[in-house]
């Protein structure tokens, strides 16, 4: 079977889906708008995935923001088109509605299919009446639509009247995400996400100070592991908060250095205020790290209340200090909810499963036409 991925070369998420699909026989050819860096490129080339990039990058202003100068990714559908007339493909699967999605739609090609990431359904529709409008254009057009989660898919389906939907959880390989072996590391509450405002970082360093200055708790240590545009911003609240000496903002990290990061972890937080899905909780989880999160979204489908962990709303500093004191204090807890946690992800979230039911919906479109 020949597919034509339309996603970013350079995200982990497109690099996890092409890679495994190639690996279980699937002829995978990747469209992207953007040139992969080097070592991206490299990883592509090892496991025999050709790339055709737009190479647009320099002509986007800021990727993470709306902005006029995205309608440059038009100017890729000529390149696209010519890229599927040599290519001939069985199936389109475009990642990412606002984007990719719109040049799946544009192209014309029957059959192609559709997933949606999050940020694509829970902001984009909500800018402008016009981004509303194309994306029910998007969403109806494609012959199936895919969603990381069921909360995201029943926000599909509710808000732009798309039926024919599958819910493909982002799952976790527990062969690569597996608990630490090292004994008696430093007890470190922390978190593996972005650090933009809807993660809610300000809530998390709140809760620290709490921790440390009501509750006396100064054997803790608090890691916070990823970039965006609020990490100076953040760094600056800690110090203003006098925590920044057991605050560790380590940047950026490879995907593939991650697992240790996880590793390091007793606790892991994820207070957004907004979330798709929470793909870093479930690699959390696979490592035995109970998670503390909030009730938003699709986390509270990855992290079970009072089973791997605990749900809350968030932006509430005191309730996330007491509930980090609580496993804090109660280790017989903490460790209960940690192997639960891995279990679950064994069970409902690996990986494996995940992309062979991909594969079938693939089967599925295909046959059907």
């Amino acid at each position: 079977m020949k597919i034509l991925l339309l996603s970013d070369a350079n995200s982990s998420h497109t690099m996890k889906w092409a890679f495994s699909l190639q690996n279980h026989g699937v002829n995978i050819l990747l469209f992207s708008l953007f040139k992969p860096n080097q070592d991206v490129a490299q990883q592509y080339q090892d496991c025999g995935i050709t790339i055709v990039d737009a190479n647009l990058q320099d002509r986007i202003n800021h990727l993470r923001r709306p902005n006029l100068s995205k309608l440059n990714y038009i100017k890729s559908l000529r390149l696209l088109t010519k890229t599927i007339d040599a290519y001939q493909p069985n199936l389109l699967h475009a990642h990412y509605a606002s984007s990719y999605g719109v040049l799946g739609y544009l192209s014309k090609f029957k059959p192609w299919i559709l997933s949606v990431w999050g940020s694509d359904i829970y902001d984009f529709p909500q800018k402008n009446r016009w981004n509303k409008w194309l994306l029910n254009k998007v969403l109806n057009n494609a012959e199936t639509v895919c969603s990381t989660s069921q909360t995201m898919a029943n926000e599909v389906s509710q808000y732009f009247d798309r039926s024919n939907l599958e819910v493909v959880p982002f799952g976790i390989d527990p062969d690569i995400f597996t608990p630490t072996k090292e004994k008696n590391q430093p007890f470190t509450v922390g978190t593996i996400k972005s650090i933009e405002k809807h993660n809610n970082m300000d809530c998390f360093l709140d809760a620290v100070k709490i921790v440390i200055y009501d509750y006396k708790l100064s054997n803790l240590q608090f890691l916070i592991v990823g970039e965006g545009s609020q990490l100076e911003k953040m760094k600056q609240k800690a110090k203003a908060l006098n925590i920044d000496t057991i605050v560790t903002f380590s940047g950026f990290i490879p995907h593939k250095s991650i697992v240790e990061y996880y590793q390091k972890l007793s606790i892991f937080i994820s207070v957004s205020t907004r979330e798709s899905f929470g793909v870093s909780v479930l690699e959390a989880a696979a490592c035995g790290i109970p998670a503390i999160t909030s009730d938003v979204g699709g986390l509270p489908e990855v992290n079970q209340h009072n089973h791997t962990g605990w749900v809350m709303p968030p932006s509430n500093p005191r309730a996330l200090a007491d509930a980090i004191k609580k496993l804090y204090q109660d280790n017989q807890l903490r460790t209960q909810f940690g192997k639960n946690a891995r279990q679950r992800v064994i069970q409902k979230f690996n990986w494996k499963t995940n992309v062979q039911k991909m594969i079938n919906i693939y089967s599925k479109v295909v046959n059907h036409q």
